[in-house]
Order: C-alpha cells, then sequence, then structure tokens
C-alpha cells in the first residue's frame, strides 16, 4: 500500500487493508484553506486520506485562530503552506500540493485536473457560485458548504443535489450577520469530510 506511517499503523485497527488502500488511492482537491478547507483537510488525513491538492491566496491572520486549523506562531504565514506543515505533523508520509494563488474560472481546472474530489470551503458566495458552475456538471463528486454562522438553530443539514454533488450546511446564516464560531464551522467542515468518506467507503 506504499509508504506505512504512524497514522496508518493506527488506522490499521479500525479499517481493512482494502479500505485504506481505496483512501490512499484517491487525491482530494481543496478550494480554499480557511475554516472549512483547514479543518476538513486534517479530519480526511486522520481518516486515510493520502494525497491532497489545496489552493487558497490569503495568509493566516489572528482573526482565523478562532476556528481555522492554525496556531499563533504561524500569523502571517501563507496558509496552504502551514496548512501543509500542520498536515504533515499528523502524518510525515502524506503527499500535499498546495498552490498559493486565487481560484478563478480560468485556473480552477488546472489546479484540480488530477483530482478526484473536489471539496468547496471558499468563504464567498461569489467563489462558491464559481465553484458550482465549474464542477456541479462534473463526473466527479463535488462537495460544497452553505451557511455555518453562529451558534444553535438552524441546525446543518445535507442536500445530495444529484448523485455526485452534495451541499452541507443551515443553508440560511451568512457571517454578514452572525460571527463565524468555530462549533458550527467545524461541523460543516466535518459533514463535508463525512461525505468524502461515505463516497469511498460507502455506506
Amino acid at each position: 500500500m506504499g509508504t506505512h506511517s504512524v497514522l496508518q499503523a493506527g488506522l490499521a485497527r479500525y479499517l481493512t487493508p482494502e479500505q485504506l488502500q481505496k483512501l490512499a488511492s484517491v487525491t482530494v482537491g481543496i478550494a480554499g484553506c480557511g475554516g472549512l478547507g483547514s479543518n476538513s483537510a486534517f479530519m480526511l488525513a486522520r481518516s486515510g486520506i493520502r494525497n491532497f491538492v489545496i489552493v487558497d491566496y490569503d495568509v493566516v491572520d489572528s482573526s482565523n485562530l478562532n476556528r481555522q486549523f492554525f496556531f499563533e506562531d504561524q500569523l502571517g504565514l501563507a496558509k496552504v503552506e502551514v496548512c501543509r506543515a500542520n498536515l504533515l505533523r499528523i502524518d510525515n508520509t502524506l503527499t500535499i500540493t498546495t498552490h498559493n494563488a486565487r481560484i478563478t474560472p480560468h485556473t480552477a481546472p488546472q489546479y484540480f485536473a488530477g483530482c478526484d474530489i473536489i471539496l468547496e470551503a471558499l468563504d464567498s458566495v461569489d467563489g462558491k457560485k464559481m465553484m458550482a458552475e465549474l464542477y456541479l456538471s462534473d463526473s466527479r463528486l463535488f462537495v460544497s458548504a452553505s451557511g455555518m454562522a453562529g451558534w444553535g438553530e438552524p441546525y446543518m443539514q445535507k442536500r445530495k443535489i444529484r448523485d455526485d454533488a452534495v451541499l452541507v450546511g443551515d443553508f440560511t446564516t451568512d457571517i454578514a450577520d452572525h460571527p463565524p464560531m468555530a462549533p458550527k464551522v467545524l461541523m460543516a467542515a466535518a459533514m463535508q469530510a463525512d461525505v468524502v468518506l461515505t463516497h469511498i467507503l460507502g455506506k
């Protein structure tokens, strides 16, 4: 199955060699490395995904620390690079390709060309719309998120748009009106990661 790691050895207590191989054979592309992207990435890495392509142009800010997979000593650094470093602390044998760049309708197809699954984790409505227009009709699994601000109700849900396109979130809240807090943001990220695992391993 390729390079064995401490994490892989631990996962072998819970997953079969065939399941581990399925997870290891997939490349997940993540558009955006903030609250959704950084947290989905660490959950997927801990679950046996070994190949990632992560794209974001931003740097870590103090306002990110309440919900994103970054730390105080990483302030001012490129999100994709510190996310890569943090993931490699979980398993230093992962394959992680990063692009410190903006995602546009022209660049996205290049960045995600070799990916089996596309995870939309952008924080703007325009960015989400762009990714949906690019990948809703794609044959690959596309997982998007909408509505994860504030706390409490409305509760998180999952909607299947088609067989290979899933939307998660509360579909209502907006960070323009509600603060982005860790519990709901991480719930959405976890739901995105779970959709990916379900797609690969089955129910």
